[in-house]
């Protein structure tokens, strides 16, 4: 969507004319205030090894939305060692990215299988279609056509 049309916020559905967020005037402050807490919370030199669990706690903000500022790249998680949230797939912790490496290999693979054997039927439905059109006018050469009939 491009900047200046209307859509609706992505937290609380709201109509609004979208310039630079996918969120709504409201929305957009909180979220901003929400970062602020969780970024002058982590500046404090004690809270450099805490979870985001602990984190969610402390600041009173979501688990998700610590999450959604370290997926974003707001929060650069490798500087904090305990910091990071979980695989959508398995559950082992993370740092960046929706999925862990090895779940990710695992999803490359089966995508890559799935594609493969796709390409494979449609190289044998061309093949036979081929085949198919080759007897077809084969046929068609052998019968006698309308007019050649009407000689």
């Amino acid at each position: 969507m491009q900047p200046g049309q209307l859509d609706n916020c992505r937290i609380c559905g709201k109509l609004f004319l979208r310039d630079h967020t996918d969120y709504c005037l409201g929305c957009y402050k909180i979220t901003e205030q929400d970062f602020k807490l969780v970024s002058d919370f982590l500046s404090n030199e004690q809270n450099r090894f805490a979870t985001i669990e602990e984190v969610s706690i402390e600041t009173e903000v979501s688990v998700k939305q610590v999450a959604d500022f370290i997926r974003d790249g707001r929060i650069y998680a490798e500087d904090y060692p305990n910091l990071g949230y979980r695989c959508s797939h398995c559950d082992k912790m993370i740092k960046r990215q929706l999925l862990c490496d090895e779940c990710f290999q695992q999803f490359s693979s089966e995508i890559n299988q799935t594609l493969k054997r796709e390409n494979l039927v449609d190289e044998i439905r061309n093949t036979q279609n081929k085949h198919n059109k080759q007897n077809n006018q084969a046929k068609n050469t052998n019968m006698p056509q309308y007019w050649q009939l009407k000689k």
